[in-house]
């Protein structure tokens, strides 16, 4: 039996104990297990947006692009969470969002296997994944086509000669299953294909090892675990062996091998920057570098350590005090196999949501039945676990959830 005095034993051990520290804590009595929608916000990221509005906005203005690192950033941003991805330093570049650097990296990966028109997708993938992929094909009239798997047992049988890109989520949103990267990567590459990861539901959970796993392609979020704000810049990754071997899919003048230059002719940009497009998102950028600047600090295997940490207890928290009152989860049982959130079911999911909102426990609701408490290692304690399960044991066993108040689910 697990007990609170063992949550707090843990935190003593936890390696980023410290680092909580540097992340704002809420003014209210409230445990927020969104990280997989918002990440929590950095501490020092206010007074460093403000900075940037009065010296870079109100009085350096045009001269802000000299003075300050604001063209740099996109990749200065990149060389701060690399490690964590398992890339190298200059491999990775923030800039867009999700959607347009699905688009401008998918499109690129089709452009180097001409001969291979199929790309192969989850049909139950995210869905702006799936709409990129289908707003491709349409762009091209048909020159692309895409091929769905409905599980992750059916890609072997899914793959062939036709087939150029395999474009995954590395987890899936619902579930929070996470696919075996490099069993994946493996398989797509001995049938000639090139591997293309979502890893918005895991980049700063879980490191991974895109290079060593031989992922081709990555994009994720900024604005969920790795706590750049709403509306954070993305990110993306490319194998060094692609980075130089077409054009990129949108050519913007961030991109040109001079930008200030103003050549009537495109010549991109060596490496991975030639896939920045127009004036990189300043403010944005700057609340991004808040959270940059506490991951640099980061040592994957710590972050490793935590997230199962926190996720292991979770699920024994849930089986031992939970069971009982209809909560079952649905998250895969080894912990290999899953991503950043934890998920499980209960036949009033989305009223127990609202009803734990009201309790101080931020979490989300996925139709039919499903609850996701996502975990971030870096602003979460073993004990915000405890109070979380806690107050969920309220809800349940005094049956408030069932109030009519609760009947409206947010989103």
């Amino acid at each position: 039996m697990i007990t609170l005095p063992d949550c707090q034993a843990l935190d003593a051990r936890d390696p980023l104990r410290q680092l909580r520290l540097k992340f704002a804590q809420p003014t209210e009595d409230t445990i927020y297990l969104d990280g997989n929608s918002v990440g929590a916000m950095p501490a020092d990221a206010p007074q460093r947006v403000q900075d940037l509005m009065t010296r870079g906005w109100r009085d350096a203005r045009r001269r802000g692009w000299s003075h300050f690192d604001w063209m740099e950033k996109p990749w200065l941003l990149g060389e701060a969470v690399a490690h964590l991805l398992g890339a190298g330093p200059h491999d990775v570049i923030f800039c867009d969002n999700t959607s347009v650097n699905l688009f401008k990296l998918l499109a690129y990966a089709c452009k180097l296997q001409p001969q291979r028109p199929v790309i192969v997708t989850q049909r139950h993938n995210f869905p702006t994944d799936v709409y990129v992929a289908q707003g491709l094909a349409h762009l091209l009239d048909g020159r692309v086509s895409v091929r769905f798997i409905d599980h992750p047992d059916e890609l072997p049988a899914a793959l062939g000669p036709d087939v150029g890109v395999v474009y995954l989520s590395h987890v899936d949103y619902r579930s929070s299953y996470r696919w075996p990267m490099r069993q994946a990567n493996e398989a797509i590459h001995r049938c000639g294909a090139l591997a293309f990861w979502d890893l918005s539901h895991v980049a700063g959970a879980i490191a991974v090892s895109l290079e060593d796993d031989g992922a081709d392609f990555a994009v994720g979020c900024g604005y969920k675990y790795l706590c750049g704000g709403p509306g954070a810049p993305a990110w993306l990754y490319v194998h060094p062996q692609h980075q130089e071997k077409e054009w990129p899919a949108i050519a913007g003048w961030m991109g040109h091998q001079d930008v200030f230059a103003f050549a009537p002719d495109y010549e991109p940009l060596s490496g991975v920057r030639r896939h920045l497009t127009g004036s990189p998102s300043i403010l944005a950028n700057q609340a991004m570098s808040a959270a940059a600047d506490i991951w640099k600090t980061v040592q994957p295997a710590d972050l490793n350590w935590k997230h199962q940490s926190l996720s292991e207890l979770l699920v024994h928290l849930l089986q031992q005090r939970c069971a009982d009152l209809g909560v079952v989860v649905t998250s895969p049982m080894d912990y290999s196999q899953r991503g950043g959130h934890l998920t499980f079911s209960h036949p009033g999911a989305g009223s127990v949501t609202e009803a734990l909102l009201a309790h101080g426990v931020v979490s989300s609701f996925r139709k039919p039945d499903s609850i996701r408490f996502g975990l971030s290692p870096m602003a979460l304690s073993h004990v915000d676990l405890w109070n979380a399960v806690d107050r969920l044991v309220h809800v349940l066993q005094s049956g408030v959830w069932q109030d009519s108040r609760f009947a409206k689910v947010s989103v």
